[in-house]
């Protein structure tokens, strides 16, 4: 048989906003299931409305691949439309503020109520319970909350936090609540009935810090910042390269490794001083290792340094901008790159799977829809609607299609 979509047959009604709760319906709608957004222009999603025209490629990225379904919960003629699309309904997606589903009368007793076989998958900062449940945020705000922002800076700038704008963990939870909702599917199949799973996004980088935790309780003081330094060896960093922002990370962790480097680079006579033969004594002189090393990269490309590295079995990367990624001949290899043409903005080039299956057919990869390009489509297909009700309810300001364009003088 020809490979099948995991997800066919499945309807996702995806409330996310953002990225945590956008992702996770993204995922399942690039391999079969029907995902449905559920927007409004009374409270946009705010990553659509970063630019003008209701499309950007960060939108495009995450809710490429779905229906949009324009309906304001906030009349009860809407929630009595959502209602009905509840009772066909796979799995629903939430990451709002905590406490605003529930007051639009779709938390998740709710649900449960309408629908017991649906799995609801529900992201927020902080979770839903405990004194900072109210707490409002994204990636960028489980930073300081996780330690992050302590750990990814200098020692000299201890006292200064940097932090990142960078929005992780996002994607990252977004991955995770699909696997609890494909966990959720499973479980129904045995037992029948839906389930609840939730995602507090500040508790991910934190399990992941879990070393770094359990090395401060035994040694009280011993975790802090320290830049691009590791006790795991040296020279260890990134090294400027030739070029505008251009860097390459190399990493040696023991003395085989060391003399590898040496031999990528030519075996320069500062390389062969006795105190760098070994661990400990590199580590005493990493400052003077480190400008001597990106001596040598400075006059490279960071290809160029991270492929005679490579060659003789030295790890090195070369930290790529979206200009690297779009040029990288493995990601290509991989059929990484995904383009799609994109109403209102053109061409753009998304990113793959990062997984591929031998019985897996290609991702669904297709536009992200406008705000509510498929509410007509949806109301007439799925809830049975005549054309003079969704006209009556899209001027009462129910439903919402999308704007047409004035006419050009």
């Amino acid at each position: 048989m020809a490979a099948a979509y995991p997800f066919e047959g499945l309807r996702v009604l995806d409330f996310g906003i953002g990225a945590v709760g956008v992702e996770i319906g993204r995922l399942f709608a690039e391999y079969g299931a029907d995902v449905i957004k559920m927007e409004t222009n009374a409270n946009l999603d705010f990553i659509r409305g970063i630019q003008a025209g209701g499309m950007n490629p960060p939108f495009a990225s995450s809710n490429r691949s779905k229906r949009s379904f324009g309906v304001n919960l906030k009349q009860e003629a809407g929630r009595a439309i959502v209602r009905r699309l509840v009772e066909t309904c796979d799995v629903v997606v939430e990451n709002s503020a905590p406490g605003v589903l529930e007051r639009l009368g779709f938390g998740y007793d709710a649900v449960r109520a309408i629908n017991p076989r649906a799995v609801m998958v529900s992201s927020q900062l902080m979770g839903s319970s405990g004194p900072w449940r109210s707490w409002m945020g994204y990636g960028p705000s489980t930073h300081p909350i996780s330690g992050l922002n302590y750990l990814w800076n200098f020692p000299d700038l201890a006292d200064q936090p940097g932090g990142s704008q960078n929005i992780y963990p996002d994607h990252l939870v977004g991955r995770l609540g699909a696997m609890l909702a494909v966990a959720g599917l499973i479980e129904r199949e045995r037992s029948g009935a839906g389930c609840h799973a939730e995602v507090a996004q500040f508790e991910l980088p934190i399990a992941l810090l879990g070393d770094y935790f359990l090395q401060e309780s035994m040694e009280p003081g011993s975790v802090a910042p320290q830049g691009n330094d590791s006790p795991r060896g040296a020279p260890w960093g990134a090294y400027l390269c030739d070029g505008d922002d251009e860097w390459c990370v190399i990493n040696v962790r023991d003395d085989a490794e060391w003399k590898r480097l040496r031999a990528a680079i030519g075996d320069p006579g500062w390389a062969q001083q006795a105190e760098y033969a070994t661990a400990t004594g590199r580590m005493q002189h990493r400052a003077e290792i480190d400008a001597q090393l990106s001596a040598w990269t400075s006059s490279r490309s960071a290809r160029e340094a991270m492929e005679t590295l490579q060659a003789r079995g030295v790890p090195a990367g070369m930290v790529q901008h979206p200009r690297h990624q779009l040029e990288d001949p493995h990601l290509a290899a991989r059929g990484y790159h995904r383009p799609v043409e994109q109403p209102g903005l053109g061409k753009l080039v998304l990113e793959g799977p990062a997984f591929h299956g031998s019985e897996l057919p290609e991702p669904i990869v297709t536009p992200a829809p406008a705000l509510g390009q498929h509410t007509r489509e949806i109301c007439a297909g799925l809830l049975r609607m005549t054309n003079d009700e969704i006209d009556r309810l899209v001027a009462d300001g129910v439903l919402e299609v999308p704007q047409e364009a004035p006419a050009q003088v």
